[in-house]
């Protein structure tokens, strides 16, 4: 078992370009496209859940902003309010 390998490392890239000749990353793009950092600091299970429902183009039954209909960290208030979660973050199994 190998420790994480930077993404823009010459293995990194390597392993990449492995994974892309192989059919292997094709879940890649679509959370790609999603990428986004966290608004606040203590909001990082609210942005990757963000990015991973994007990604997977689950309708949150609502409309973000203008026509869009897209997850933001803002929807996701439904297991602790966001104040609480700005002062405290919150783990993986409440979501």
């Amino acid at each position: 078992f190998e420790p994480c390998v930077k993404f823009s490392s010459e293995k990194g890239i390597r392993l990449f370009q492995e994974a892309l000749a192989s059919g292997t990353a094709t879940a890649y793009f679509p959370l790609a496209e999603q990428f986004r950092t966290q608004d606040e600091p203590a909001f990082c299970g609210l942005s990757t859940l963000t990015m991973v429902l994007n990604s997977l183009a689950i309708d949150p039954g609502r409309i973000w902003k203008g026509g869009w209909r897209w997850f933001s960290e803002e929807m996701l208030d439904c297991c602790e309010s966001l104040q609480t979660i700005r002062k405290q973050g919150i783990c993986f199994e409440k979501l």
